[in-house]
């Protein structure tokens, strides 16, 4: 991952193309925190699921499936704001 920008709040992220990224959440289920880790498996497979990575200690996650590579250049801050748009449409 890149950074542009001279130091100060201004820094700004990119991702570049070839970057890979693993995409992370937490999630309150029944007053307990959960992490999945987005995942997809095949090759050209669009369906992508969650893969539990709370329980990391004893069941390992297989984050091979959770590695996603960027055909785009984008600052982390899009990347950000087009998963928060995708998640607000979902739910409508």
């Amino acid at each position: 991952m890149a950074e542009g920008g001279e130091g100060g709040e201004d820094e700004i992220q990119f991702l570049r193309t070839d970057d890979e990224v693993v995409l992370q959440c937490v999630a309150s289920i029944h007053k307990e925190q959960r992490k999945f880790c987005l995942a997809a498996e095949g090759l050209g497979n669009r369906l992508c699921f969650l893969e539990p990575t709370s329980e990391a200690k004893y069941v390992p996650p297989d984050l091979c499936i959770c590695n996603f590579v960027l055909e785009h250049s984008l600052s982390v801050r899009a990347l950000q704001e087009m998963l928060a748009n995708t998640g607000d449409d979902a739910s409508e």
